[in-house]
């Protein structure tokens, strides 16, 4: 398992910003529309990506799709959303225990990461995290429409020689072993608590709290 590939799901996963990337989509959203700015549980969306869940909410909340200019507003109020988040809260963007060891230690072009999450604002954490300096191939939201398109264009930015070998997808949420499943790919949950129980009662075989089992 540890010689790859990999492909790696962002919040929750590399770092404890689930519920803080969350507030902030959900913040940016309310600072164009006024329709309040509280979480949602993602558990009631159809394509658990940040493309996704905008256009499912537009269809709701609206009664009809967003425009160019509206979606760019909203993804350029996210990341300045993130940006007061990483000054007030930088621990949230810390990695887990064992995620620069272990991602250092792997062979090169063995690893991905395939976020639900857009580009610019995943590059951003990844910077604020320190986790830049590996230079990770890098597949969002921006890249396709489902989590299983992302993770397929993620594998496609492997080296050569790994992309015909199944690879093992870390992620932390139902929506992540789903998408495993589909692509009968290998599935390992990074969670605790509530994400963790929901995961292993999902059927995951393996889940961890951080990266330092992983570690020899």
């Amino acid at each position: 398992m540890e010689r790859g590939p990999h492909i790696l799901d962002l919040d929750g996963t590399l770092m404890p910003t689930h519920d803080l990337d969350n507030r902030c989509y959900w913040l940016a959203v309310d600072d164009l529309f006024q329709t309040g700015p509280e979480p949602r549980d993602l558990h009631g969306f159809q394509r658990v990506t940040d493309d996704g869940i905008l256009d499912e909410w537009g269809e709701r909340t609206l009664d009809r799709h967003l425009t160019a200019e509206e979606r760019e507003a909203i993804k350029q109020r996210f990341l300045e959303r993130l940006e007061e988040a990483a000054e007030n809260e930088p621990e949230a963007f810390r990695p887990f225990p064992g995620v620069m060891d272990w991602l250092a230690a792997q062979a090169p072009g063995s690893l991905a990461i395939a976020t639900g999450g857009w580009r610019h604002t995943a590059a951003f954490k990844l910077a604020v995290a320190g986790l830049d300096r590996l230079d990770l191939p890098l597949s969002g939201s921006d890249d396709a429409p489902t989590r299983t398109g992302i993770m397929l264009a993620a594998q496609g930015q492997l080296a050569p020689d790994r992309q015909q070998a199944t690879p093992t997808y870390f992620g932390d949420g139902a929506w992540d072993l789903a998408a495993s499943r589909e692509l009968a790919w290998h599935f390992i949950g990074v969670a605790r608590g509530d994400r963790a129980e929901a995961l292993v009662r999902a059927g995951a075989e393996q889940v961890i709290e951080d990266f330092l089992p992983l570690l020899p």
